[in-house]
């Protein structure tokens, strides 16, 4: 019966530093992407890894895209999420791009809402991710790995090979175009 008691009261601590450890871990949170400094993204890292949502959302092809900067052509497609089938009905599109402070990624702004129905509030913004980042209306390229930011919405991928080499290299507001893809 000692040991018991003793075995339950390892137990319920262990459980205690657990939950004490994983608030540690969370942060306040972030002014990023706006340029009036009145949108801000809650900076939070995760206790585990966004690779299963990121695979999820990458499962979930939907309308395949080109996206042409300065003379280079990128396919990429968009996922099944609301956002990505607004954006979709909008193509084709010119987008002015421009870099974000230091860092990885190519922002543009779209000047209007898209919806997000039944997309995560927030997700880290991965490598070769195409997002929308819902507080400033703005399109995301991300050539590199962003932190997880709630108000990114992954709404699709890059598929061509050459993708972050193209996005890192090609300048600030730069137009770039983004249509259906006829393959």
């Amino acid at each position: 019966m000692k040991r018991l008691l003793v075995i339950l009261s390892l137990l319920i601590g262990m459980i205690g530093l657990s939950a004490c450890q994983q608030q540690t871990q969370r942060t306040t949170s972030t002014n990023r992407h706006s340029s009036q400094s009145q949108s801000t993204k809650t900076k939070s890292k995760k206790a585990e890894s966004n690779k299963t949502q990121s695979s999820t959302d990458d499962q979930q092809v939907g309308q395949r895209i080109m996206v042409t900067i300065n003379d280079h052509q990128l396919s990429a497609h968009l996922n099944r999420s609301s956002a990505a089938k607004a954006f979709a009905r909008e193509l084709p599109t010119t987008l002015s791009f421009r870099d974000y402070a230091d860092f990885p990624e190519k922002i543009a702004d779209l000047h209007h809402a898209l919806p997000t129905t039944g997309m995560p509030s927030g997700h880290a913004g991965n490598q070769g991710a195409i997002g929308y980042w819902s507080p400033d209306q703005r399109v995301v390229f991300y050539w590199g790995t962003e932190s997880y930011y709630e108000g990114i919405h992954i709404i699709g991928h890059f598929d061509s090979q050459n993708y972050r080499q193209v996005i890192k290299n090609m300048g600030n507001h730069v137009r770039v175009r983004i249509a259906r893809s006829q393959s």
